[in-house]
């Protein structure tokens, strides 16, 4: 994947984030946690690119981020992140499809886990804009 493709997902990942912390706001929860399901993925796909054919299944990638996180050495994951990010996947669907509220406290969490990514994936789209 190129560096531009990389800035348009990117892009779309600030949107999303944006999009989840408004659904927050206003009480939506389920939803407000669902975008930001969406922007981590977008920020994943800035990391391990599209998939060779087809689309990316959403466990599939969140085992492959940490992969390539691991092996590009890009930033440090903490057991707790590596737990989230596994984790994720399985809760957006309860959010989109179970009859049951996402505690804010829970979504907060996710909320630092994007905005952690949002940092380390600007700075590695940025630094390989340099190459």
């Amino acid at each position: 994947m190129n560096t531009k493709e990389k800035q348009k997902y990117l892009e779309k990942a600030f949107k999303q984030y944006e999009a989840g912390i408004l659904l927050l706001r206003h009480g939506f929860n389920n939803d407000s946690l669902s975008r930001l399901y969406y922007a981590f993925r977008s920020l994943a796909i800035c990391i391990v690119g599209k998939p060779l054919k087809g689309k990316w299944k959403h466990p599939a990638l969140m085992k492959k981020v940490i992969m390539e996180i691991d092996n590009k050495g890009l930033f440090p994951l903490s057991r707790e992140e590596r737990k989230l990010i596994k984790d994720f996947p399985d809760l957006r669907e309860e959010a989109d499809y179970d009859p049951i509220e996402i505690p804010e406290e829970k979504i907060q969490t996710y909320i630092k886990l994007v905005e952690r990514f949002l940092r380390e994936v600007k700075n590695y789209v940025e630094y390989s804009n340099q190459d």
